[in-house]
């Protein structure tokens, strides 16, 4: 499948993609708050497809005030998942495990990076299942592993397909609004699968 054919097949299947993460990120909304065990609500997830200027751009502009954590996807689908977490997040996840009292963080310890890979690894789970629930198809994710060259991972990643999938939205934890950016990086066969597996079981329409 050439690029341009790609570019096209997401565009025009825009809706389902959102779909896709509208029902994936309430699955992760869930996880989230049995892990903090908080009540977790969520905005309607806006999803959007990047090229690779595009996508430099955005990673640049999300790098400062973000901890990058990064997933394989395995099984019947392979690519990646870059999960964005804002170091409010992060202070919120490591002050509700530690008790440390946090206001600001810029660097993890060993510890503290493994709970934030943590976080992503349930979260993402969470997402990957609702995918594989409404398609049929086995996915599952390797462990996650420390992203800490945000910008050069994106455009990378980017660079295998031309395109990737943006997905942003807000959490509200314990009543503070925190923003969440999930980047979903299937190669192009994998998203084609997808596709048509929705398709066929649900019966969308490009």
């Amino acid at each position: 499948m050439s690029s341009p054919e790609f570019e096209k097949l997401l565009l025009d299947n825009l809706d389902i993609l959102k779909e896709i993460g509208n029902i994936g990120m309430g699955h992760t909304s869930t996880a989230l708050s049995q892990m903090l065990s908080m009540k977790v609500t969520m905005t309607i997830p806006e999803v959007y497809i990047l090229g690779e200027t595009e996508a430099a751009k955005f990673a640049e502009d999300v790098s400062r005030e973000s901890f990058g954590v990064t997933l394989g996807l395995q099984g019947d689908a392979t690519g990646k998942i870059i999960l964005l977490l804002s170091k409010k997040f992060a202070v919120k996840v490591l002050n509700f495990f530690f008790g440390f009292g946090l206001e600001t963080v810029d660097e993890l310890d060993e510890m503290s990076l493994s709970v934030i890979q943590e976080m992503g690894n349930i979260t993402s789970g969470a997402y990957c299942n609702s995918i594989a629930s409404m398609t049929g198809l086995f996915i599952d994710i390797s462990t996650p592993t420390h992203c800490p060259d945000i910008p050069a991972a994106v455009v990378n990643s980017v660079k295998d397909n031309g395109k990737l999938m943006l997905i942003r939205n807000s959490f509200f934890i314990d009543n503070e609004e925190i923003n969440s950016n999930f980047l979903f990086l299937p190669d192009r066969e994998t998203i084609a699968m997808i596709l048509q597996k929705l398709k066929e079981y649900y019966g969308f329409s490009s």
